[in-house]
């Protein structure tokens, strides 16, 4: 930190011990009072200049800017946001990383408000669940929003070229990957556990995509059948989602592969009509 940055600080914690009277805390505001918000600005306001707050508030705004995108239909900024998080892990990290660990990076990055990890869905047919990685919720006017999940795992993709490999190895593919042709890429062979089969299986990046693509087609099209309340009939059957008639609106998709830390491939699906609004419990 420069020197002047260092005194600001400095600035801003003796004012505060001098002033500490004035600051408004967390703990005096009632969260049931209608100025809630007025007395949260009021707190950003007479904190304006601590760096704790500010940072804070920066990620915040970064977050909310990137949700009402995503429901709009504009994923990008949610992908920079995941790849920032990405990139905050450690290098050793990228040995465990998988998809719950990815699973668990997006639903950090959303709030908890509008989004349902895991949706429960019944599809007919098959007598089997289906479980949504992650439904977000729209705002007024927007699109419920479907995300599919992908992660490769550097180790699955370094067992092709050497049997011995450390933690240098795997962030040194993780950066040639990063600037690698998409066509080259998806081409390359991935080995993983397979709990179906019980055994490794061996696939191409390309195939792992397909396969992401063709099943959030048919999540879409049960989510857009509302709610059931049996295991014949093809919907939600999930209770943390309470599901109204409504007026037609559009259910957006999005597939996101991610290969190590460095690199995010994403695939939008062709949008569903549904009948039904969709609010979390």
């Amino acid at each position: 930190m420069r020197n002047n940055d260092t005194d600001s600080s400095t600035k801003i914690l003796t004012e505060k011990n001098i002033n500490q009277q004035k600051v408004i805390r967390d703990d005096d505001v009632d969260l049931s009072t209608t100025n809630h918000m007025a007395k949260q600005f009021q707190i950003l306001e007479q904190n304006k200049d601590d760096l704790v707050f500010r940072n804070v508030v920066n990620e915040a705004f970064c977050a909310t800017l990137a949700y009402k995108n995503l429901v709009t239909g504009n994923i990008i900024p949610f992908i920079k946001n995941l790849k920032t998080s990405l990139l905050s892990r450690s290098q050793m990290s990228l040995f465990s990383a998988d998809e719950p660990v990815l699973q668990a990076i997006v639903e950090s990055l959303i709030s908890r408000k509008y989004c349902i990890p895991e949706l429960t869905l019944v599809q007919k047919g098959s007598g089997r669940f289906g479980y949504a990685d992650v439904f977000v919720i729209k705002g007024t006017g927007d699109n419920n929003v479907i995300l599919e999940l992908k992660y490769v795992s550097l180790v699955g993709l370094i067992k092709q070229q050497k049997n011995e490999y450390g933690a240098n190895d795997l962030e040194d593919l993780d950066k040639t990957l990063e600037k690698e042709d998409e066509e080259l890429l998806l081409s390359r062979p991935y080995s993983f556990w397979s709990k179906e089969h019980k055994k490794i299986k061996q696939i191409i990046i390309s195939e792992m995509l397909e396969n992401g693509i063709n099943q959030l087609k048919s999540y879409m099209k049960v989510i857009a059948k509302g709610k059931t309340t049996d295991y014949f009939n093809s919907g939600i059957i999930d209770k943390r989602v309470k599901i109204i008639k409504s007026n037609p609106n559009k259910l957006k998709g999005f597939v996101i592969l991610v290969i190590g830390f460095r690199r995010i491939l994403w695939r939008p699906i062709e949008e569903v009509i549904s009948n039904y609004s969709y609010y979390k419990v």
